[in-house]
């Protein structure tokens, strides 16, 4: 909450729940607000400690907060200040009447799908990252790369092209749809891969069952490859180094007023109408 438009809309709601009879959980550091029903909480342990959280921000601020509080289970209500907003619920000037539906129980949960990312370095243990949106292989260079992909022990194929998205269902409105890939309804249990400006013509989009594992092998060749998670954490890889992605175990938790269906919301989304 470091913009000044967080920190009005971030006291304007504490002060609409605290009139409602709620308790605050806040991230030390973020925002000041005295009360006794306002509880401070290091980062730690902030996020085992709310029954949900509110992410006042755009997209990026909300999958920063899933890869954080998808191992405790915590559902994620998300109010934009951002551009697009797919994943959060409602909008800035309109948050009163949000928080309303919020409080008086007219919504669900969402269960999405997050990836699991396994990176092997030689010599060093392999490390785990989580992923709502996707999983970005590319050169920091910008350089076309021979990607090998690998799942069922079979190679799909060797990939030619800029970089490889692996993307959940989720983040198929991301990145993935900006290279070209398709649409995927959030309750679909699949994965797409979708290479970034593909140099041969049969380089396309697939799409896997959830349950698959898949490999990515590099040629000694590759310089400077990263693997980037929803866009936000970056691992710089060798091309002797393992990656290996999956369905995650864990889940994000979204909460969704019952006031507008997924495809309601994508047509308002691609339109950039606000409502």
């Amino acid at each position: 909450m470091e913009k000044p438009d967080s920190q009005v809309l971030g006291k304007n709601c504490i002060e609409f729940l605290l009139n409602r009879g709620f308790k605050i959980a806040l991230l030390r550091g973020q925002i000041q607000y005295e009360n006794e029903l306002v509880n401070y909480y290091s980062k730690g342990v902030f996020f085992r400690k709310p029954d949900c959280i509110l992410v006042l921000g755009g997209d990026g601020t909300l999958l920063s907060v899933a890869r954080q509080c998808c191992f405790y289970r915590v559902p994620i209500f998300g109010i934009n200040l951002g551009k697009l907003g797919f994943l959060t619920e409602g909008e800035a000037n309109h948050y009163e009447e949000t928080l309303e539906s919020f409080t008086k129980g007219d919504y669900y949960i969402e269960e999405r799908m997050m990836l699991s990312c396994t990176i092997k370095k030689e010599n060093e243990c392999s490390r785990e990252y989580v992923a709502l949106n996707d999983v970005l292989v590319k050169s920091r260079g910008f350089r076309m790369m021979d990607i090998q992909a690998n799942a069922s022990g079979s190679t799909i194929d060797t990939i030619r092209a800029d970089g490889l998205i692996i993307s959940t269902p989720t983040g198929s409105t991301g990145y993935s749809l900006a290279a070209g890939g398709p649409v995927v309804a959030p309750q679909t249990d699949v994965m797409i891969l979708n290479p970034i400006c593909p140099h041969r013509l049969h380089d396309r989009s697939y799409v896997l069952p959830g349950d698959e594992v898949i490999t990515l092998e590099f040629g000694d060749r590759e310089k400077e490859i990263m693997v980037i998670l929803d866009g936000q954490t970056n691992v710089a890889i060798k091309p002797e180094d393992g990656v290996r992605v999956e369905k995650s175990i864990y889940s994000t938790r979204l909460i969704r007023l019952n006031k507008m269906s997924y495809f309601d919301r994508l047509r308002v989304k691609l339109s950039n109408d606000i409502v």
